[in-house]
């Protein structure tokens, strides 16, 4: 990357030790960019913490799990073994 940062922020906690108070300008950012709107400030799970580079990843190899058994049709074969109120259930694309 061109950004001269790059070298220095690696992990989440990075950010809060090389650029203080950043953290906490995002997350109020990102709790009231909607106001102006006429909406309701943004509420935050997981005790508004900012999760690490691990907790992303593995967030990001679930998605994509999911999503490979979506278009290969693998979620529509599983779903063939389960009961009719489950099948119910299950919003199709």
């Amino acid at each position: 990357a061109e950004d001269k940062w790059a070298p220095f922020l690696n992990d989440i906690d990075d950010v809060a030790k090389q650029l203080p108070g950043t953290l906490d300008a995002i997350r109020e950012w990102f709790r009231t960019y909607k106001i102006p709107d006429g909406k309701p400030p943004n509420v935050f799970g997981l005790d508004e913490k900012f999760m690490d580079k691990h907790y992303a990843l593995e967030i990001i190899k679930e998605c994509n799990h999911a999503w490979k058994d979506l278009i290969t049709g693998e979620k529509e074969r599983q779903l063939e073994q389960c009961s009719d109120d489950v099948k119910g259930l299950v919003r199709r694309l």
